[in-house]
């Protein structure tokens, strides 16, 4: 939880933003994200989504920064890309089918 917020913090501080210059950037309201921080509450996912909007970041890199991770986002590539779009559209039986084929190789 702390996490988050200290992560915005950051994000903020390094463009020398108010809350209220969050806010206006992410289309939230200043008194939510005063919430936030008064009552130490995580920000929901779509507000999260506005924020890295207003970031100019994925959620991604936000989460990798809250983590403290110094990894760089992974590049896919198309075959790979082309991979994941198959998975997200079979359903669980046929996911574990494949999982099962790709565990057979060495």
């Amino acid at each position: 939880m702390d996490n988050i917020l200290n992560t915005i913090t950051a994000y903020r501080e390094e463009r020398k933003w108010s809350l209220y210059d969050l806010a206006t950037h992410a289309e939230l309201k200043t008194s939510t994200i005063s919430t936030w921080y008064n009552n130490n509450a995580i920000p929901t996912i779509p507000s999260l989504v506005k924020i890295c909007d207003a970031f100019q970041i994925t959620l991604s890199e936000f989460f990798a920064k809250a983590e403290g991770s110094e990894s760089v986002p992974v590049a896919l590539t198309p075959q790979q890309m082309q991979i994941i779009e198959k998975w997200s559209i079979l359903r669980p039986d046929q996911q574990e089918a494949v999982l099962n084929l790709l565990n057979t190789i060495p």
